[in-house]
């Protein structure tokens, strides 16, 4: 189990901080997910995030959720990987409160 502050994926602006490589696709998969499992207004057929571990190309949806301390879980129903996130809360994708546009 992956047990991740987003914060630690962040610059001190809030964007993500890593620029290439393994960390970067960590950190923009774990925004995908905080987007997908804040945003309340989402239709239910909306499609989780692709996961980042799992190879093969069908079938690697996440599922994501938040419990009641506020964490949001997530967990690949292809290969069984799961993790979650803490201090996701007023980031750049925390759709919690709606979108940005709104």
């Amino acid at each position: 189990m992956y047990i991740i502050d987003l914060t630690h994926y962040l610059d001190s602006r809030g964007s993500i901080a890593p620029e290439r490589g393994p960390a970067r696709k960590m950190a923009s998969f774990l925004v995908a997910v905080v987007a997908h499992a804040s945003d309340f207004d989402r239709s239910d057929d909306v499609p989780g995030p692709v996961c980042f571990k799992y190879r093969e190309r069908d079938h690697r949806v996440v599922e994501t959720g938040i419990t009641e301390n506020d964490v949001i879980v997530w967990r690949c129903v292809a290969c069984g990987t799961e993790g979650c996130i803490s201090n996701w809360q007023q980031t750049f994708w925390d759709l919690s409160h709606g979108t940005p546009s709104d």
